[in-house]
């Protein structure tokens, strides 16, 4: 919770948080460098579960406790070498050891909670000590056990090694061994509290329980109102953050992880929203709760954020058929999920998974209609629908962790192409005269997605070149004005431009390659 931005929109650098803020996830988008598939080890594979590991802490064997960070740090260890290099894993995180400009935001998560603009909103919030209340450090620090030795140290930490990769009591000796590689990335998690980062739905749901919330953790517009930023999380793009300096060295081949990680992240992020909600509709519908509702973080900001006046209503701009008065539920997270699940393949070539050659969602579409009707859905309906879609993610991301552990394939070449046709298709109504949806937040998704693909081909010296100029002129309609903290007359005058652009997208990605 740092200092408010005084500079609105794509250039924004990130706040020191845990939870990403929406201007730092669209932040230099043609300036970061490529990212790298990270190694597979020769694991045992297991086949798909009914719901993927490393998402939920019921499926522990037993209770864990964590490690400070500092068990990490030996020389002979994490704690070696040059800084950004192997074995420097914990000296490239820690924020002692590298500038404040570049240092791993996480490392200053718990410190930013004494500043003054914590302690502002602590005092709009009722809490009186931003850095001893439980709903700042869940997502914050690393909840540890209370009466341990190491607590305040954990606690100074931020969010350290133990929030990422899994209490590490058990596991920290086991991994030194030769036998860690032949285990299953389900057994490291259930026997030992380990998190399998290397998978990417591993990694990309437990940057979720934060960047996005869980039952434990609830970010929610009372939270906004007081000055927290608001949370939009895109897996893909969170990865190339050019002030987020990373400890790990990812390697293999650039354009699948790319490809891979942006189907994933989809699945991930909205997996996350929807179990959020359902875990906001059951205390809402609990007879003896306080639970606020509709909660208004779970729509899109500026369906209310807007300018009001006389210039032309900015729904007969697009052809988006949304109930008027009704804000748009999860827009962001909604909007480019269905071309993710019709991309596995691409992501995932040769796949033996018919799960994955043909996803269908028929519980998220009915729940996004349940929530597309009424602006205050009954909570125990909003429940049920919610509980059965959460159960439909999963097991698409469980067929989505199965090809993961099974190992690297490499994406075709022309895989980032043809999403890229798909996002820019998608931003578009059927009959492409108009923008399928106006709002800010579908928008920016379906830029961002295409921006993946077009650092995924190679950005200005690849096969994506010509996407250039469209993408920059997108980048720059869907800026925020200085001092503004959204998209103020988001009118004609910047949605005609922007469906030109995507327009321009769709065409020069429609070749062959890109069909």
């Amino acid at each position: 919770m740092d200092a408010p931005d005084t500079n609105r929109g794509f250039n924004v650098r990130a706040v020191p948080l845990i939870a990403v803020t929406l201007v730092a996830i669209v932040a230099g988008v043609f300036n970061t460098a490529q990212s790298h598939q990270p190694p597979t080890a020769a694991v045992a594979i297991v086949a798909p579960t009914a719901k993927p590991y490393g998402v939920d802490k019921v499926d522990f064997k037993e209770p864990f406790t964590y490690r400070a960070s500092t068990s990490c740090s030996a020389s002979a260890c994490h704690g070696g070498g040059a800084i950004g290099k192997v074995g420097s894993e914990h000296s490239t995180w820690a924020r002692e050891a590298v500038s404040a400009g570049t240092s791993d935001p996480h490392s200053k998560a718990y410190s930013v909670l004494f500043n003054p603009v914590s302690v502002k909103m602590g005092k709009a919030l009722g809490i009186k000590e931003p850095h001893k209340d439980a709903r700042c450090l869940a997502c914050h620090a690393v909840d540890s056990v209370k009466d341990s030795a190491t607590h305040d140290q954990i606690l100074a930490e931020g969010v350290g090694c133990g929030a990422c990769h899994g209490p590490a009591d058990k596991w920290i000796a086991e991994h030194t061994l030769p036998s860690w590689k032949i285990r299953s990335n389900q057994e490291k998690w259930t026997e030992f509290g380990f998190v399998p980062t290397k998978n990417l739905v591993a990694r990309a749901l437990n940057c979720a329980s934060c960047h996005v919330g869980d039952s434990e953790r609830d970010m929610n517009h009372d939270f906004i109102a007081a000055g927290h930023p608001r949370l939009a999380f895109e897996p893909a793009r969170f990865h190339f953050q050019p002030d987020y300096r990373k400890h790990w060295t990812e390697k293999g081949d650039p354009l699948s992880f790319e490809v891979r990680m942006w189907v994933i992240g989809q699945a991930a992020t909205l997996r996350a929203s929807v179990n959020l909600l359902h875990e906001r509709a059951k205390k809402a519908d609990a007879p003896n709760e306080k639970a606020p509702w509709p909660e208004f973080s779970g729509y899109s900001c500026y369906a209310c954020h807007q300018t009001i006046g006389d210039t032309e209503t900015r729904g007969s701009l697009s052809a988006t058929p949304r109930t008027p008065g009704v804000p748009g539920w999860e827009v962001w997270s909604n909007t480019t999920v269905d071309v993710a699940a019709k991309s596995c393949e691409l992501a995932f070539p040769g796949l033996s998974s018919p799960e994955l050659r043909d996803v269908k969602l028929p519980a998220v579409e009915e729940l996004r209609k349940f929530m597309g009707a009424k602006r205050a859905p009954a909570p125990g309906e909003v429940a049920k629908r919610a509980k059965a879609a959460v159960v439909e993610l999963d097991t698409w991301l469980a067929h989505l962790q199965a090809a993961e552990d099974r190992g690297p394939s490499f994406v075709g070449r022309d895989a980032p192409a043809k999403i890229a046709h798909r996002l820019a298709t998608n931003a578009l109504s059927s009959d492409g005269k108009v923008l399928a949806d106006h709002d800010w937040d579908s928008l920016a998704a379906n830029y961002l997605g295409t921006a993946a693909m077009y650092h995924a081909a190679g950005g200005k010296a690849g096969t994506g070149a010509g996407w250039h100029d469209p993408l920059t002129a997108i980048d720059k309609k869907l800026r925020f004005p200085p001092i503004a903290n959204g998209p103020v007359k988001f009118d004609r005058l910047r949605l005609d431009p922007i469906r030109d652009s995507f327009e321009s997208l769709r065409n020069k990605t429609g070749t062959p390659e890109g069909k």
